[in-house]
């Protein structure tokens, strides 16, 4: 009698999907004929009523009273061994991933920073427990040059006079890179320079640029904590964050979703990735970071805190 990939599915307890992922694989004995699966009512009876095949044992070695050894026939694969081997492929995949992770320097992925407080929580903890050096690259890095976010944490390293020196990059805030991040999130109309100037992401560069001011200001006082910045003619390839211990990472981009009425795009909405900073990867970005603010290479200017703050007219 021949079954449907239903009746099966029905008597085996699982769904139709699965078994024709089993037919697929081999798992079920079936035959094919174009897009017809022959499932005999015998291979699924072997299934449910696995059979035992008693293993021969040789006359010489055999005593009364002996057990004898069973053996499951190889031939026969049943639902509970299909069971085990999907649940042995999943394991292995979930190895192998761990694996790579852990062998990449990976010490956890985050929820976006833009909607996932844990994010920015692990972060300020990173923060606070910096030594050495911090060094930041970004577009405008509100949260760590702005009125709320991570400011506080620094200007506690300034008040502490903590032997931390902060090295930042931004983008510089009156060039085409930041006109083109104000057309894709405020709109066709920022191409205007008056209303460009006049957009919000013109003026929160113009208070991020005082805030540096005076935490530059401040740190020439100190004896320990530094802090320096440059800005750049350069769209950033990521959000960069690195501490002496971790190094978290947040790609840039120009999608946003779907149902996003605020506009919002580039950067926020994507999962963050959290390195160790003694990793390999770790050291390319340092690497890279180095490079763009190094000015080394003729086609991404660089500019001083004193260039821009000229440029925006604010006095430093």
């Amino acid at each position: 009698m021949s079954l449907s990939v239903r009746d099966v599915a029905v008597r085996l307890n699982v769904s139709e999907k699965t078994v024709y992922k089993w037919l697929k694989n081999g798992l079920i004995p079936a035959s094919r004929i174009g897009k017809s699966w022959i499932i005999t009512e015998e291979s699924v009876k072997g299934l449910i009523e696995p059979t035992v095949t008693v293993a021969p044992v040789a006359a010489s070695r055999y005593s009364p009273g002996a057990v004898m050894p069973v053996a499951a026939d190889p031939s026969v694969v049943t639902v509970a061994s299909l069971e085990q081997n999907q649940e042995a492929g999943y394991l292995t995949k979930f190895t192998n991933v761990l694996t790579g992770a852990v062998s990449h320097g990976v010490q956890g992925i985050l929820g976006p920073r833009g909607s996932d407080p844990a994010t920015s929580a692990t972060i300020a903890t990173a923060l606070e427990n910096a030594y050495d050096e911090v060094i930041l690259q970004g577009i405008g890095l509100r949260e760590f040059f702005g009125d709320r976010g991570h400011t506080a944490i620094l200007k506690q390293m300034a008040a502490e006079d903590r032997a931390v020196q902060i090295r930042a990059i931004l983008v510089n805030p009156v060039s085409e890179f930041a006109r083109a991040r104000a057309v894709a999130e405020d709109g066709a109309q920022f191409e205007d320079e008056d209303r460009f100037k006049a957009g919000p992401l013109y003026n929160d560069s113009w208070r991020s640029l005082n805030v540096i001011a005076a935490m530059k200001k401040d740190a020439e006082s100190r004896d320990h904590f530094g802090i320096d910045v440059r800005f750049v003619d350069h769209w950033p390839s990521v959000y960069l964050v690195m501490t002496s211990e971790s190094t978290f990472i947040e790609t840039y981009h120009f999608g946003k979703p779907n149902a996003a009425v605020d506009g919002s795009s580039i950067d926020g909405l994507v999962p963050m990735f959290q390195f160790d900073s003694s990793s390999s990867y770790a050291a390319i970005l340092r690497q890279h970071f180095d490079y763009i603010w190094s000015g080394a290479n003729p086609h991404v200017k660089t500019y001083s805190l004193a260039d821009i703050a000229d440029a925006m007219q604010v006095d430093v």
